[in-house]
Protein backbone atom coordinates (compact mmCIF):
# COMPACT_ATOMS: atom_id res chain seq x y z
CA UNK A 1 0.00 0.00 0.00
CA UNK A 2 1.33 3.23 -0.89
CA UNK A 3 0.40 6.96 -0.11
CA UNK A 4 1.25 9.51 -2.97
CA UNK A 5 2.34 12.97 -3.44
CA UNK A 6 2.07 15.01 -6.32
CA UNK A 7 4.30 18.18 -6.50
CA UNK A 8 2.42 20.42 -9.12
CA UNK A 9 -1.36 20.85 -9.58
CA UNK A 10 -2.65 23.63 -11.80
CA UNK A 11 -6.01 22.82 -9.15
CA UNK A 12 -6.46 27.23 -8.99
CA UNK A 13 -5.88 27.36 -12.85
CA UNK A 14 -8.33 25.06 -13.46
CA UNK A 15 -10.90 25.95 -11.01
CA UNK A 16 -10.79 29.46 -12.66
CA UNK A 17 -11.07 28.00 -15.93
CA UNK A 18 -14.03 25.92 -15.57
CA UNK A 19 -15.90 25.84 -12.70
CA UNK A 20 -15.08 29.57 -11.38
CA UNK A 21 -18.29 29.33 -9.31
CA UNK A 22 -18.02 25.87 -7.75
CA UNK A 23 -15.86 25.56 -4.56
CA UNK A 24 -13.81 22.94 -5.17
CA UNK A 25 -15.05 20.41 -2.66
CA UNK A 26 -18.24 20.63 -4.92
CA UNK A 27 -16.49 19.73 -7.96
CA UNK A 28 -16.92 15.64 -7.78
CA UNK A 29 -16.75 15.17 -11.79
CA UNK A 30 -13.90 18.23 -12.45
CA UNK A 31 -10.65 16.81 -13.55
CA UNK A 32 -9.19 17.27 -10.02
CA UNK A 33 -11.56 16.26 -7.23
CA UNK A 34 -11.57 14.97 -3.92
CA UNK A 35 -12.86 11.72 -4.63
CA UNK A 36 -10.60 11.51 -7.67
CA UNK A 37 -7.15 12.19 -5.23
CA UNK A 38 -8.89 9.25 -2.65
CA UNK A 39 -9.23 6.46 -5.43
CA UNK A 40 -5.52 7.87 -6.28
CA UNK A 41 -4.49 7.38 -2.67
CA UNK A 42 -3.23 11.16 -2.93
CA UNK A 43 -2.06 12.67 0.26
CA UNK A 44 -0.35 15.72 -0.80
CA UNK A 45 -0.85 17.97 -3.60
CA UNK A 46 1.43 21.16 -4.94
CA UNK A 47 -1.04 23.62 -5.98
CA UNK A 48 -0.05 26.14 -7.81
CA UNK A 49 -0.59 29.63 -7.63
CA UNK A 50 -0.20 30.29 -11.27
CA UNK A 51 0.73 33.92 -12.72
CA UNK A 52 0.29 34.40 -15.77
CA UNK A 53 2.63 36.62 -18.24
CA UNK A 54 -0.19 39.02 -18.80
CA UNK A 55 -0.40 40.30 -15.72
CA UNK A 56 3.69 40.60 -15.20
CA UNK A 57 4.48 44.37 -14.76
CA UNK A 58 4.33 46.74 -11.59
CA UNK A 59 0.48 47.74 -12.70
CA UNK A 60 -0.71 44.55 -12.72
CA UNK A 61 1.36 41.39 -11.55
CA UNK A 62 0.71 42.18 -7.05
CA UNK A 63 -3.27 42.47 -7.94
CA UNK A 64 -3.57 39.65 -9.52
CA UNK A 65 -1.85 37.70 -6.91
CA UNK A 66 -3.83 38.86 -4.39
CA UNK A 67 -6.88 38.09 -6.47
CA UNK A 68 -5.09 34.34 -6.34
CA UNK A 69 -4.56 34.16 -2.87
CA UNK A 70 -7.95 35.24 -1.93
CA UNK A 71 -10.13 33.14 -4.90
CA UNK A 72 -8.12 29.86 -3.08
CA UNK A 73 -8.57 31.07 0.29
CA UNK A 74 -12.50 31.55 -0.55
CA UNK A 75 -13.24 28.46 -2.67
CA UNK A 76 -10.77 25.49 -1.97
CA UNK A 77 -10.88 24.82 2.48
CA UNK A 78 -9.97 21.13 1.45
CA UNK A 79 -6.96 20.43 0.95
CA UNK A 80 -6.34 22.79 3.50
CA UNK A 81 -3.25 24.31 3.98
CA UNK A 82 0.03 22.79 5.23
CA UNK A 83 2.24 24.91 7.31
CA UNK A 84 4.18 23.05 9.87
CA UNK A 85 6.09 19.61 9.45
CA UNK A 86 3.01 18.55 11.89
CA UNK A 87 0.89 19.11 9.57
CA UNK A 88 2.39 17.63 6.80
CA UNK A 89 2.70 14.46 8.53
CA UNK A 90 -0.60 14.81 9.59
CA UNK A 91 -1.93 14.82 6.34
CA UNK A 92 0.49 12.34 4.34
CA UNK A 93 0.42 9.48 7.18
CA UNK A 94 -3.05 9.86 8.49
CA UNK A 95 -6.17 9.12 7.50
CA UNK A 96 -8.20 12.54 7.15
CA UNK A 97 -8.07 14.67 4.76
CA UNK A 98 -5.84 15.52 2.54
CA UNK A 99 -3.50 18.57 2.58
CA UNK A 100 -1.69 20.80 0.19
CA UNK A 101 1.71 22.99 0.12
CA UNK A 102 2.14 25.69 -2.10
CA UNK A 103 3.72 26.97 -5.08
CA UNK A 104 4.14 30.14 -6.54
CA UNK A 105 4.41 30.29 -10.20
CA UNK A 106 6.11 33.49 -11.76
CA UNK A 107 7.87 35.25 -9.36
CA UNK A 108 6.95 38.87 -10.90
CA UNK A 109 4.46 40.02 -8.27
CA UNK A 110 7.09 39.55 -5.24
CA UNK A 111 8.94 43.09 -6.54
CA UNK A 112 5.76 44.33 -5.30
CA UNK A 113 4.38 41.93 -2.87
CA UNK A 114 6.01 41.20 0.18
CA UNK A 115 7.94 37.37 -0.08
CA UNK A 116 8.19 37.26 4.00
CA UNK A 117 4.32 38.49 3.58
CA UNK A 118 4.12 35.38 1.36
CA UNK A 119 5.86 33.02 3.46
CA UNK A 120 2.96 33.80 6.25
CA UNK A 121 0.11 32.56 4.06
CA UNK A 122 1.92 29.31 3.28
CA UNK A 123 4.01 29.77 0.45
CA UNK A 124 7.22 28.06 0.71
CA UNK A 125 7.98 27.28 -3.30
CA UNK A 126 8.67 29.61 -5.71
CA UNK A 127 9.13 29.26 -9.32
CA UNK A 128 10.83 32.60 -11.13
CA UNK A 129 8.97 32.82 -14.47
CA UNK A 130 6.42 31.38 -16.38
CA UNK A 131 7.64 30.38 -19.58
CA UNK A 132 7.82 34.53 -21.20
CA UNK A 133 9.72 36.62 -19.83
CA UNK A 134 9.74 38.65 -16.33
CA UNK A 135 11.52 41.56 -14.64
CA UNK A 136 13.27 38.62 -13.02
CA UNK A 137 14.96 36.67 -16.10
CA UNK A 138 13.65 34.72 -18.76
CA UNK A 139 10.96 31.59 -18.75
CA UNK A 140 12.11 28.68 -21.31
CA UNK A 141 10.00 29.60 -24.03
CA UNK A 142 12.27 32.89 -24.52
CA UNK A 143 14.21 32.53 -28.09
CA UNK A 144 17.03 33.93 -27.48
CA UNK A 145 17.16 33.60 -23.65
CA UNK A 146 19.64 35.81 -20.90
CA UNK A 147 20.07 35.60 -16.95
CA UNK A 148 18.65 36.68 -14.40
CA UNK A 149 18.82 40.65 -14.02
CA UNK A 150 19.69 42.72 -11.16
CA UNK A 151 15.91 42.57 -9.70
CA UNK A 152 15.93 39.00 -10.07
CA UNK A 153 19.28 38.29 -8.56
CA UNK A 154 18.32 40.64 -5.38
CA UNK A 155 14.82 38.34 -4.96
CA UNK A 156 16.88 35.28 -5.40
CA UNK A 157 18.99 36.65 -2.20
CA UNK A 158 15.68 37.66 -0.38
CA UNK A 159 14.19 34.10 -0.80
CA UNK A 160 17.23 32.26 -0.12
CA UNK A 161 17.48 34.21 2.72
CA UNK A 162 13.92 33.14 3.86
CA UNK A 163 14.36 29.97 3.27
CA UNK A 164 12.42 29.33 -0.07
CA UNK A 165 12.90 26.49 -1.82
CA UNK A 166 13.43 27.38 -6.06
CA UNK A 167 11.30 25.19 -8.82
CA UNK A 168 13.46 25.27 -11.95
CA UNK A 169 10.78 24.26 -13.80
CA UNK A 170 10.37 27.23 -16.33
CA UNK A 171 13.67 28.62 -16.02
CA UNK A 172 15.71 29.13 -19.12
CA UNK A 173 18.96 27.80 -18.62
CA UNK A 174 20.75 30.84 -18.62
CA UNK A 175 18.89 31.70 -15.30
CA UNK A 176 19.39 28.10 -14.35
CA UNK A 177 22.73 28.59 -14.43
CA UNK A 178 22.45 31.87 -12.63
CA UNK A 179 20.50 30.20 -9.92
CA UNK A 180 22.85 27.17 -9.00
CA UNK A 181 25.87 30.02 -8.75
CA UNK A 182 24.37 32.42 -6.05
CA UNK A 183 21.51 30.50 -4.32
CA UNK A 184 22.31 28.05 -1.63
CA UNK A 185 18.70 26.75 -0.98
CA UNK A 186 17.21 23.74 -2.27
CA UNK A 187 16.27 23.11 -6.18
CA UNK A 188 13.82 21.76 -7.33
CA UNK A 189 11.47 20.82 -10.47
CA UNK A 190 8.08 20.73 -9.78
CA UNK A 191 6.62 19.18 -13.04
CA UNK A 192 9.16 18.32 -15.95
CA UNK A 193 10.11 15.62 -18.61
CA UNK A 194 13.49 15.06 -19.84
CA UNK A 195 15.01 16.49 -22.72
CA UNK A 196 16.75 12.89 -23.57
CA UNK A 197 12.89 11.48 -24.86
CA UNK A 198 11.60 14.94 -25.64
CA UNK A 199 14.15 17.26 -26.99
CA UNK A 200 12.42 20.97 -25.82
CA UNK A 201 13.95 23.71 -23.59
CA UNK A 202 10.75 23.33 -21.41
CA UNK A 203 12.66 19.48 -20.33
CA UNK A 204 15.52 18.78 -18.21
CA UNK A 205 19.04 18.20 -19.54
CA UNK A 206 21.46 15.64 -17.80
CA UNK A 207 23.57 18.05 -16.64
CA UNK A 208 20.48 19.98 -14.84
CA UNK A 209 19.55 16.71 -13.27
CA UNK A 210 22.55 15.91 -12.02
CA UNK A 211 22.74 19.80 -10.50
CA UNK A 212 19.31 19.54 -8.69
CA UNK A 213 20.45 16.49 -7.17
CA UNK A 214 23.74 17.45 -5.87
CA UNK A 215 21.91 20.13 -4.23
CA UNK A 216 19.82 17.32 -2.30
CA UNK A 217 16.46 18.28 -4.91
CA UNK A 218 13.64 16.79 -6.20
CA UNK A 219 12.16 16.35 -9.27
CA UNK A 220 8.73 15.44 -10.17
CA UNK A 221 7.73 13.91 -13.49
CA UNK A 222 5.14 15.15 -15.51
CA UNK A 223 2.57 13.72 -17.24
CA UNK A 224 1.68 16.74 -19.98
CA UNK A 225 1.90 14.40 -23.23
CA UNK A 226 3.95 17.57 -24.91
CA UNK A 227 6.47 16.92 -22.37
CA UNK A 228 7.17 13.02 -22.64
CA UNK A 229 7.15 12.68 -26.43
CA UNK A 230 8.24 14.93 -29.33
CA UNK A 231 4.95 14.10 -31.41
CA UNK A 232 2.74 14.81 -28.33
CA UNK A 233 1.80 11.24 -27.76
CA UNK A 234 1.86 9.29 -24.52
CA UNK A 235 0.68 7.09 -22.12
CA UNK A 236 1.15 5.62 -19.00
CA UNK A 237 3.24 2.75 -20.11
CA UNK A 238 5.76 5.65 -21.58
CA UNK A 239 5.11 7.89 -18.48
CA UNK A 240 6.73 4.37 -16.78
CA UNK A 241 9.56 3.76 -18.61
CA UNK A 242 10.49 6.89 -18.14
CA UNK A 243 10.47 6.74 -14.65
CA UNK A 244 12.50 3.47 -15.45
CA UNK A 245 15.15 5.37 -17.21
CA UNK A 246 15.75 8.22 -14.78
CA UNK A 247 15.74 5.55 -12.12
CA UNK A 248 18.37 3.58 -13.62
CA UNK A 249 20.65 6.28 -14.70
CA UNK A 250 20.23 8.17 -11.57
CA UNK A 251 18.87 6.25 -8.22
CA UNK A 252 15.78 5.58 -7.16
CA UNK A 253 15.95 9.14 -4.52
CA UNK A 254 15.68 12.16 -6.49
CA UNK A 255 12.30 11.36 -8.26
CA UNK A 256 8.66 11.83 -7.82
CA UNK A 257 5.26 12.61 -10.00
CA UNK A 258 4.33 16.19 -10.81
CA UNK A 259 1.66 15.37 -12.71
CA UNK A 260 0.62 18.98 -14.14
CA UNK A 261 -3.36 18.04 -13.79
CA UNK A 262 -5.47 20.96 -14.73
CA UNK A 263 -2.39 22.52 -16.70
CA UNK A 264 -2.78 21.90 -19.95
CA UNK A 265 -5.73 20.03 -22.30
CA UNK A 266 -4.23 16.83 -23.58
CA UNK A 267 -4.20 13.49 -21.50
CA UNK A 268 -1.41 10.84 -21.05
CA UNK A 269 -3.69 7.81 -21.95
CA UNK A 270 -4.43 5.55 -19.17
CA UNK A 271 -3.08 8.06 -16.44
CA UNK A 272 -5.57 10.97 -16.84
CA UNK A 273 -6.04 11.71 -13.68
CA UNK A 274 -5.36 10.82 -9.81
CA UNK A 275 -7.40 7.91 -9.88
CA UNK A 276 -4.80 6.11 -12.37
CA UNK A 277 -2.44 6.31 -9.83
CA UNK A 278 -2.81 2.59 -9.04
CA UNK A 279 -2.21 1.40 -12.51
CA UNK A 280 1.01 3.60 -12.36
CA UNK A 281 2.04 1.35 -9.38
CA UNK A 282 1.47 -1.87 -11.01
CA UNK A 283 3.33 -1.53 -13.60
CA UNK A 284 6.33 -0.39 -11.91
CA UNK A 285 5.75 -3.55 -9.61
CA UNK A 286 5.57 -5.62 -13.17
CA UNK A 287 8.88 -4.01 -14.10
CA UNK A 288 10.08 -5.61 -11.16
CA UNK A 289 10.37 -2.32 -8.81
CA UNK A 290 9.86 -3.45 -4.80
CA UNK A 291 6.89 -2.02 -2.74
CA UNK A 292 9.52 0.15 -1.17
CA UNK A 293 10.78 1.56 -4.54
CA UNK A 294 7.18 2.50 -5.33
CA UNK A 295 6.47 4.43 -1.91
CA UNK A 296 9.37 6.45 -2.64
CA UNK A 297 8.26 7.17 -6.17
CA UNK A 298 4.92 7.80 -5.56
CA UNK A 299 5.31 9.29 -2.07
CA UNK A 300 7.95 9.15 0.05
CA UNK A 301 10.58 10.84 -1.94
CA UNK A 302 8.73 14.17 -2.15
CA UNK A 303 7.83 13.44 1.79
CA UNK A 304 10.98 13.51 3.12
CA UNK A 305 11.98 16.40 1.11
CA UNK A 306 8.94 18.25 2.06
CA UNK A 307 8.94 17.25 6.09
CA UNK A 308 13.28 19.17 6.13
CA UNK A 309 11.86 22.53 3.89
CA UNK A 310 9.40 22.95 6.58
CA UNK A 311 11.47 22.16 9.45
CA UNK A 312 13.79 24.48 8.15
Amino acid sequence: MFSAIDSHVDLLYDLLRHHPETPFEKTQNAWISLPKLAAGRVRVIVSALYCMDAFNGPATSADNLRQLLSYAEHNIREPATITTAAELETCYRGTGAPGALLLLENADALLEFSPEELKRRGVRMVGLTHVGKNRLGDGNAVPHPEGLTKTGRDLVAELDRLGFAIDTAHLSEPCFRDITEMFSGRLISTHTGFRTHCDTPRNLSDEQVRTILARGGMIGVAAFPGMLSPDGQADITLLCRQIDWFVQKFGPAGIGLGTDFGGYDTVCKGFEDHSRLPALAELLADAGYPDSSIRDILGDNWFRFFLELLKD
